[in-house]
């Protein structure tokens, strides 16, 4: 629903870039206001066409009050000066000879050539952009001209990423044999901001109750909450009932598909969290697939496309009877794409596939999908490369 989306707001031009506009622009003035050259050359009256006439002067960019284009005379203009009333036509300097503070013209001048009419880009009170449009470089270059310095447009959700876990440490730290690093936190801010977010609120709790609530209400200004870990079934998976401490309401609990199948989804008034397993390759895929989706839905971007064709290019054996994700990386041979599976040695192996770009999908129904076979693949995030 429309009420699912962020508000909208008034955001500085320089900050728009990537968000979804939520006014219509309008022209403030015909572009170009005036009668613009567009070459390099000289201002000149058609009936001097094939003589030779003096130059009286020059017509920078930008200045104001050129002097007219008498019979017999002309002008030096450069590209971007306001032609002058009289000025009938700009003659390229490389279709003229010029000798001193004399040219000689060409002998045919069409009317009008190399002058931008006033309007004939845009017309004042024109509509440009309308509500739901991405905001581009160029569509910044755009309102810069209208002169706006700030514009209503739909901010990307905020987001929290809260790593759970005692045995993590922090990656500048040096683990005790019984500790690994954190990964899924810095890799959770990676791909949020690859997704265009600013960079996330990022805390960590240790397994106990108190301290994942605590998180919690640090991040309740927050759009989107991500838990990584501790929303399995063990005794100290302690996320689900932290979200009900918090308040809020657990909209699903595991899905059929491997990694990931604890995967956990809840929602507090409009704000969405996400229960991720703390197993990095499960981590990654509940973000591409479910809180990708999510951001998309909330910043009012499109939903992604369905998934994409490629071919395989080695063979995927698979037992497990859920719908099977395995990282990949996909290449473009022709008009297709080739896809090479990266299954690692175990359900936790990022070393194996951090070269990938995508997911390919393997039916729970699958045994083997054969080299050559054709398969099914969505980007990470959703975002090609």
């Amino acid at each position: 629903e429309s009420s699912a989306l962020i508000p909208a707001r008034a955001v500085p031009l320089a900050d728009s870039l990537g968000l979804r506009l939520a006014e219509e622009i309008r022209a403030d003035r015909p572009y170009p206001a005036f009668r613009r050259a567009m070459m390099d050359g000289y201002a000149v009256r058609l009936a001097d066409a094939g003589r030779t006439v003096q130059i009286v002067g020059e017509v920078a960019a930008g200045s104001a009050n050129a002097r007219d284009v008498a019979p017999g005379t002309c002008l030096e203009i450069m590209t971007g000066s306001a032609c002058p009333p009289s000025a009938e036509a700009v003659v390229q300097k490389e279709h003229a000879r010029r000798r001193g503070h004399q040219v000689t013209l060409p002998q045919h001048i069409p009317c009008g050539s190399h002058i931008a009419p006033v309007g004939s880009e845009c017309l004042d009170g024109k509509s440009v952009l309308q509500p739901g449009e991405l905001v581009t470089s160029l569509a910044v270059a755009v309102m810069a001209s209208f002169g706006i310095t700030s514009v209503r447009a739909r901010p990307r959700p905020s987001l929290a990423v809260i790593t759970t876990g005692t045995e993590l440490v922090p990656p500048a730290e040096l683990p005790a044999p019984n500790q690994i690093r954190d990964s899924n936190g810095p890799m959770l801010c990676a791909l949020a901001r690859r997704m265009g977010l600013d960079a996330p609120l990022c805390l960590h709790v240790n397994d106990r109750p108190g301290a994942i609530l605590q998180a919690l209400e640090l991040a309740a200004g927050c759009d989107i909450v991500l838990l990584a870990g501790g929303v399995s079934v063990g005794k100290y998976d302690l996320v689900p009932g932290a979200l009900r401490d918090y308040g809020a309401e657990v909209v699903f609990h595991k899905v059929h598909q491997k990694p990931g199948k604890p995967l956990l989804f809840a929602r507090r008034g409009c704000q969405l969290l996400f229960g991720l397993p703390g197993n990095p390759l499960a981590c990654h895929l509940g973000f591409s697939r479910y809180v990708a989706a999510a951001i998309r839905r909330l910043a009012g971007d499109e939903p992604i496309a369905s998934a994409q064709w490629g071919r395989l290019t080695s063979p995927v054996g698979y037992f497990g009877g859920r719908t099977f994700y395995c990282l990949a990386r996909a290449t473009q041979v022709g008009e297709g794409w080739d896809v090479l599976p990266l299954a690692g040695v175990s359900s936790a192996d990022i070393y194996a596939c951090w070269t990938a770009n995508c997911y390919l999908t393997v039916p729970a129904d699958a045994r083997q999908l054969a080299a050559s076979a054709p398969v099914a693949f969505d980007w990470i995030a959703g975002i090609p490369g």
